[in-house]
């Protein structure tokens, strides 16, 4: 048996690898983000601000059930809400979230004793490295993070109970900047809120100014009970709704990616909970509907770089196999004239 019997054996041994990187090349790519997610977020230039912005069209959709809180008091046994479907993009800066539910009756002011809010939010823990806290308002020892968007924030923040009750009777303070006969609104206690009690000692629910900034609110909690919202400075979210004309609700919420215990990065999976209240049926506080844990992914950016990379490199096995094809036929060619050379 001469060289030339293990010719084309030989070659098919060496051609076994550009083979190979080809089918890596061309043949089916698993998911860049492919984890433990249900919603993964897709990278854009800039979050859409906007819920009717045509970027959201191509967003995962993540369909999410939602259960009245029972856990602890006060309680409540049937929600108003019983589905939100939640959508995510994100940016170098931010991940914007959208929230779409039904709402016959969007509740948006709060002029009487007897109104009350719709609102959404959305919980991760604060630290994920110290693992997953309890989804409901966190734990002791492992805080969670909420923002949370009220309607009354977006659409009626310089509604006065005097709207509500035009011809009502009311004390005028001189203090005010009011003439007599006009009754003193919130926006006329801005420097001084000594007539403001609740602004006075700092609640953001009188903050007009933060208000005016954004309608979404930060908070942390580790229990239920140790709901506390963070300082001013802090206050970091932003959200906008699409008024509910059509009886459903869809609430952009948009949160930064740099936290101050980590920073959501790509290819990252975060536990997120949501909730919603009804303000139709006088949900407020604890008597909301929730969720349980969701994980939400930023999917990895696809480059150029990973469709040239594996042809690069096809194109290099390619290369170094036909050079060790080359190098076998000269050894063969040099053999065969040294065996005709010993017969002469």
């Amino acid at each position: 048996m001469n060289l030339g019997d293990f010719h084309l054996p030989r070659r098919g041994f060496l051609l076994a690898p550009l083979a190979a990187a080809a089918a890596v090349t061309f043949g089916p790519r698993r998911a860049a983000a492919q984890e433990k997610a249900t919603l993964l977020a897709k990278a854009v230039e800039r979050v859409p601000e906007a819920p009717d912005d045509a970027a959201w069209e191509g967003a995962d959709v993540l369909p999410v059930p939602l259960a009245p809180q029972v856990v602890v008091k006060p309680r409540l046994y049937e929600a108003g809400v019983t589905a939100v479907t939640v959508r995510a993009l994100y940016d170098a800066d931010r991940l914007a979230l959208l929230f779409e539910w039904e709402d016959p009756r969007a509740n948006t002011e709060l002029a009487g004793v007897a109104d009350f809010r719709d609102a959404v939010a959305v919980e991760f823990p604060a630290d994920p490295t110290a693992g997953i806290p309890y989804f409901a308002m966190g734990e002791p020892g492992k805080p969670v993070t909420i923002y949370q968007w009220k309607a009354d924030w977006q659409f009626s923040r310089d509604h006065d109970v005097t709207q509500r009750h035009p011809d009502m009777i009311d004390d005028w303070y001189p203090f005010s900047g009011r003439p007599a006969g006009e009754i003193a609104g919130l926006g006329d206690y801005a420097e001084d809120r000594i007539y403001l009690t609740s602004a006075a000692v700092g609640s953001l629910l009188s903050d007009i100014g933060l208000q005016a900034r954004t309608p979404v609110e930060k908070l942390q909690a580790e229990g239920f009970g140790t709901l506390t919202p963070v300082e001013v400075s802090g206050q970091d979210g932003a959200g906008t709704a699409a008024a509910a004309a059509d009886g459903r609700w869809r609430v952009v919420i948009s949160v930064p990616r740099q936290q101050p215990g980590f920073t959501f990065a790509p290819g990252m999976t975060l536990p997120m909970a949501f909730a919603l209240w009804d303000g139709a049926r006088a949900e407020r506080g604890g008597e909301k509907a929730v969720s349980t844990w969701y994980f939400v992914s930023l999917e990895r950016p696809v480059g150029n770089a990973i469709y040239w990379a594996p042809i690069v490199a096809a194109a290099g096995v390619l290369a170094a196999q036909l050079g060790g094809l080359r190098v076998l036929k000269r050894r063969a060619q040099g053999k065969r004239s040294g065996g005709d050379e010993g017969q002469g």
